[in-house]
């Protein structure tokens, strides 16, 4: 059974994984205008950079946080429940 340091973790790292994954998902939207009208290459504006980086901190939240989760987990799994009978 879980206590509640490992559900407080647990929700956590959740958390920084669905942000992660929502940043990464969304990082277009959030940097670029709406009224794009550049004709130029597209990797050479100061939004595409910015995209990339919302992009590389997005997927390091999710792996954070899904490694969070993974260690409750594996917490969760290796520790015995005390029965008290020794």
């Amino acid at each position: 059974m879980l206590n509640t340091k490992q559900i407080k973790s647990g929700i956590f790292g959740a958390i920084f994984a669905v942000l992660g994954a929502l940043l990464r998902l969304f990082a277009y939207d959030i940097v670029w205008p709406r009224e794009y009208n550049y004709s130029g290459p597209r990797e050479n504006t100061i939004w595409a950079i910015k995209e990339k980086a919302y992009q590389d901190i997005g997927i390091a939240f999710l792996i954070f946080g899904l490694a969070v989760v993974l260690v409750v987990v594996i917490n969760c799994l290796w520790t015995q429940p005390s029965t008290g009978d020794n």
